[in-house]
């Protein structure tokens, strides 16, 4: 189970090396969360599991992690060929320490995670493992269910038994107000966190927008298209979003350590900006300037919205002691028993992959969940 491969090949896109190299406090148009000091004493001396650090915000984090204080780094995900790269980058360092082990498996993988976590005992352990494409997912709705839900729960239960005094979850603004399987699975993990009561440890959630340059969002697409001398395609002209980069986010996954209660955490965004603005943005950056001819705009797809949202109505936001990272109050679980009831009734389905009654089971729990056309198609 331990990585070992040696054969698989190191390719970074070009597209994602160019990401990487632009300034986004222009475009942000707001200083950029980088806070000093990051590697304290949170992760001194201990052992952090990484879900999904091959990804783009847990290799980000992973990365990070290398550097840092801890004694022992899992680092564990389903893509071997994206694990081997983040393997390559540790060869590079030629550093001993943290002590750093790779895991090729799936968190679906019962077995695989209780081995890891019953062997290593992580401490700290950030959840990045997710999928996360929402129009693909409307057409899969419980391979999203099994990862993002029910992959969160195998990997709390392996947990049980474990000196656990952290776990970071990443979610996503698409958890409010759901429009697709996906929002809707990770506000459903969201609430399933809330709802749990550990002794010694704290539970995170942090809430977070879209990542500019992760593998699959918009702006690799948008330079992939002008590497190939195609329109940039845009969905509407007043389409927004809330964005970050993949640096701040590894930022506040690390920063929200200092908290030692159980939280749903909002990380400063700033204002929602226009996609149609990111395109421009890149046209210049790439181009040198703004080329109309290059923009195509185009429908949203099943399970996308216009523009995302922070919180619901009904909940609100406090500021921590820690700067530019605050904590969204309002959907603390008031009754335990009768969430694990609800639960219980999705997972049955989602284990059965039985269709009928999977649209209100998961509006039980979310019920400001609008399925997709699509989703409901497949609900039919």
């Amino acid at each position: 189970m331990a990585f070992v491969s040696q054969t698989a090949p190191l390719c970074v896109p070009p597209a994602l090396a160019k990401v990487r190299a632009v300034d986004w406090s222009a475009f942000l148009n707001r200083p950029l969360f980088n806070p000093a000091g990051i590697h304290d004493a949170t992760v001194a001396d201990k052992t952090v599991l990484v879900t999904g650090a091959g990804g783009s915000i847990g290799s980000t984090l992973a990365e990070r992690l290398m550097g840092g204080l801890a004694r022992h780094l899992l680092l564990f995900d389903s893509s071997e060929q994206n694990l081997f790269a983040l393997y390559r980058k540790y060869q590079e360092r030629h550093v001993t320490l943290p002590e750093t082990e790779f895991f090729h498996a799936d968190i679906r993988d019962e077995k695989a995670l209780q081995d890891v976590i019953s062997s290593y005992q992580p401490q700290i352990v950030f959840h990045a493992a997710a999928l996360k494409y929402v129009p693909q997912l409307e057409h899969h709705p419980f391979i999203a269910l099994e990862n993002n839900l029910m992959g969160t729960l195998r990997i709390l239960e392996a947990l049980d038994q474990c000196p656990v005094e952290c776990f970071v979850n990443v979610s996503t603004d698409k958890a409010v107000n759901p429009s697709s399987i996906l929002g809707v699975s990770k506000r459903i993990t969201e609430l399933l966190l809330l709802a749990m009561e550990p002794e010694h440890s704290c539970r995170l959630s942090l809430r977070l927008g879209n990542v500019l340059g992760s593998a699959g969002s918009v702006v690799p697409l948008f330079i992939q298209s002008l590497e190939a001398h195609k329109p940039l395609q845009i969905t509407l002209p007043l389409a927004s979003r809330y964005f970050l980069t993949m640096d701040e986010a590894a930022s506040f996954l690390m920063k929200s350590l200092e908290f030692r209660e159980t939280s749903l955490l909002l990380p400063e965004l700033g204002s929602p900006l226009k996609i149609m603005d990111l395109a421009h943005f890149l046209l210049s950056e790439f181009l040198g300037g703004p080329r109309t001819d290059l923009l195509s705009f185009i429908p949203l797809q099943d399970g996308e919205k216009q523009n995302e949202q922070l919180v619901y109505s009904y909940e609100h936001v406090e500021a921590t002691s820690i700067a530019q990272l605050y904590r969204i109050r309002g959907s603390e679980i008031s009754d335990r028993e009768a969430f694990i009831r609800k639960m219980a009734d999705i997972l049955e389905l989602v284990r059965a992959r039985r269709i009928k009654g999977l649209v209100e089971a998961v509006t039980a729990i979310v019920p400001e969940y609008i399925p997709s056309p699509t989703f409901l198609c497949h609900a039919a």
